[in-house]
């Protein structure tokens, strides 16, 4: 039986955790810190050990850290986001509540920038929920293949009215050996089990990680996609048209 939210999968395909070294420090990075009366209870920056610093004081944590963008959330106001999202129905919907209605207090660089800026959005997700979602039908898979050196990653998503609906890894066993190395019997098999349209993407594991670390993608994804389009299955031009428009125009 196939889970609806695996939160592990989504995370390493949208969220991957940047690879440090245990020596290695991002000492430029922005800090995020939860105060509670001027009071730090919870700080967090990628690569840092910031445990000394619980139960300092945001002035002596801003003097300390003249050269960095510290980020701070009130705790009432974390509170009331972590109560709101319990009723929502999986994790990447709670997060997303909360990135959204958080409302920080920036201090340094950041104080020139607004909360978005600070919030890193796979570029992926933040288009299918963006304006093509009036485009796209109200409930589809989205089925991403990622070829490794190694070993391949997949994972299914089911968007419904432009939101994440689901997501996991899908069960493909069923299926004889020699037709999972085909893409489009792939989807068409992934079709006719949930009964709902798929579109397929499938690219190497290299070529997904520079797109998402990419500020501006779409120009590489346009790209690779005009050199083969087997990597869109099935291959649509309503499809290759809206990448190229978001590839030239940004929308």
């Amino acid at each position: 039986m196939e889970l609806n939210y695996d939160w592990k999968s989504f995370q390493s395909f949208f969220y991957p955790k940047k690879r440090i070294s245990p020596n290695e420090s991002n000492s430029t990075g922005p800090i995020y810190l939860v105060v509670e009366e001027r009071i730090v209870v919870s700080a967090f920056s990628e690569g840092d050990d910031l445990s000394d610093w619980i139960g300092a004081t945001r002035d002596e944590v801003t003097a300390e850290h003249l050269q960095r963008d510290l980020i701070f959330y009130d705790r009432d106001k974390v509170d009331q986001c972590m109560n709101s999202a319990i009723g929502l129905p999986h994790y990447f919907d709670q997060t997303q509540l909360i990135r959204e209605e958080s409302k920080p207090h920036f201090v340094g660089r950041a104080r020139l920038k607004n909360h978005e800026a600070w919030v890193k959005k796979n570029f992926l997700l933040q288009t299918i929920q963006g304006w093509w979602q009036k485009i796209f039908p109200s409930r589809y898979g989205l089925y991403i293949h990622l070829a490794g050196e190694h070993q391949t990653s997949q994972l299914l998503l089911v968007i419904q009215r432009g939101k994440v609906n689901s997501f996991h890894v899908p069960d493909l066993s069923s299926m004889i050996r020699e037709r999972r190395e085909h893409p489009s019997d792939v989807i068409k098999h992934l079709s006719s089990k949930y009964l709902l349209p798929v579109q397929g993407l499938f690219v190497t594991a290299s070529e997904w990680s520079q797109w998402s670390e990419d500020a501006t993608p779409w120009p590489k994804i346009l790209k690779a996609l005009q050199a083969n389009k087997n990597k869109l299955v099935p291959y649509k031009w309503s499809l290759a048209i809206l990448i190229r428009i978001k590839a030239y125009f940004g929308i």
